[in-house]
């Protein structure tokens, strides 16, 4: 029985949640498990809900990368009785037990209390199955191997084999010329793939240049500090936060931006930061070339972490101008949310969004223009100046999802695109079909065979 069909029950017209179950013969791998976003209550408590499957006969979990988007339930999975393997590369699981420590700690908070404990975040550690990339492991009769995705740290594609047919996942897709981390990999040693799953997160749309966000980021903080104000800077802990501290280690040796004090206030963020730099295999040649002249490429003289919540909280209390770097990246809790309490009102204040915002998020709102936004039960008014640099996603654009595709050996192939709003799916599907293949946006738990 070489039967092969995938269930979309996470990221299908949406861009977090992403859980996909593979069916190979009587083989049940799911490709991650990740937690909903940016829907406010709604989200939170559909995180609860049931698998809809069962978790008990699941023969493994395979992790393309850490973000808690993809893997932030996985310990809930546990707790439902799934018992076999996590493959993912070694950082990925690094990074996991990280997310699932804070995502213990934040969901303690929720109404209805966490959505799991420490104790089943260390059962889900003990199924961790570290794996390198290129390396062939097997299920039964069915193969795969991870390729590097350029995404954030130990990010993967998934090739799968069964039955003479090849799967190809993305995950998610990083940007060309990404600071610290490979590209995207695009040499392939398979003569053809059946079927891709592609994510679409910016799949109708370019982002700027590199070099234009970073000049445009540098003239934005230039402008803050002229007036002694503040730049206050949501940032993700996995991948965002990392290539912030590289490009102001850059500033800093060209002398390209005014001396200030960089904070960086998120706990969570510097335990990532310090696995990212113990993966130095990951990383690519300009790095590398930064560390063997003696320049480590995340820290800086400027640099200040602040580890307590008491140093956190002093800054309200020192003389501007300076520069914040915090998480969380949509503005749904983290230290950012007393910084903006305290911030938002000046008129001195920037706040520059280096990443997507999800719909009911503070960080949407915020983008979206509003004048006055509730933190903490109370009214703030907005007077700082609100910023978006989308340049520096961490996600290929719709030019860098078709490039990627052009690569994939054989001719025309099924596209099966998934993690993406209705636009960017469709839109990404449409440019695909443009290409010559088939392409298909996928929907909320929708099985298709391969």
């Amino acid at each position: 029985m070489s039967k092969i069909t995938i269930s979309f029950y996470g990221a299908a017209m949406r861009v977090t949640g992403s859980c996909s179950l593979l069916q190979c013969g009587d083989k049940k791998i799911l490709i991650d498990c990740g937690m909903l976003q940016g829907g406010g209550d709604e989200d939170r408590e559909a995180n609860r809900d049931p698998f809809p499957f069962n978790p008990s006969e699941l023969d493994a979990l395979v992790l393309t990368h850490g973000h808690l988007d993809h893997s932030g339930r996985v310990p809930k999975l546990v707790e439902a009785g799934f018992s076999g393997p996590i493959y993912g590369h070694t950082a990925t699981g690094e990074l996991a037990e990280i997310i699932w420590r804070d995502s213990a700690r934040l969901s303690a908070k929720w109404d209805g209390g966490a959505l799991y404990d420490e104790g089943m975040v260390d059962k889900a550690k003990s199924q961790l199955a570290p794996v390198r990339y290129k390396h062939t492991v097997e299920i039964g009769d069915v193969k795969f191997r991870l390729f590097d995705a350029g995404h954030i740290l130990g990010s993967a594609s998934i090739l799968f084999e069964y039955g003479g047919k090849r799967v190809l996942f993305s995950g998610d897709l990083g940007t060309p010329n990404t600071p610290i981390l490979r590209d995207p990999n695009t040499e392939w040693d398979v003569d053809k793939v059946d079927a891709v799953v592609i994510e679409s997160t910016y799949g109708d749309r370019l982002h700027k240049s590199r070099k234009d966000t970073v000049n445009e980021f540098k003239r934005i903080m230039e402008r803050t500090i002229e007036r002694k104000g503040l730049v206050l800077i949501p940032a993700f802990a996995i991948g965002r936060t990392q290539e912030l501290l590289f490009h102001f280690n850059d500033m800093e040796h060209a002398d390209t931006l005014s001396k200030v004090p960089v904070l960086l206030d998120s706990p969570m963020a510097e335990r990532v930061t310090e696995v990212y730099r113990n993966h130095r295999e990951c990383y690519d040649e300009g790095t590398w070339a930064k560390i063997e002249r003696g320049d480590p490429p995340m820290r800086f003289d400027g640099l200040r972490e602040l580890v307590t919540s008491s140093e956190s909280k002093q800054v309200k209390h020192m003389a501007p101008p300076a520069i914040i770097i915090a998480g969380s990246g949509m503005c749904t809790g983290g230290r950012i949310m007393h910084h903006l309490k305290d911030f938002l009102g000046r008129e001195s204040t920037t706040v520059v969004f280096v990443g997507w915002q999800g719909y009911g998020t503070l960080g949407r709102t915020l983008v979206d223009g509003a004048d006055k936004v509730r933190i903490h039960r109370q009214s703030i008014e907005v007077r700082a100046n609100i910023e978006t640099l989308g340049g520096f996603s961490a996600h290929a654009d719709r030019d860098a999802l078709v490039a990627w595709s052009r690569h994939l050996p054989g001719g025309k192939k099924r596209f099966l695109v998934n993690h993406g709003e209705e636009d960017s799916a469709k839109g990404l599907a449409k440019t695909l079909r443009d290409e010559g293949h088939s392409a298909h946006a996928v929907s909320p738990d929708e099985t298709i065979e391969i």
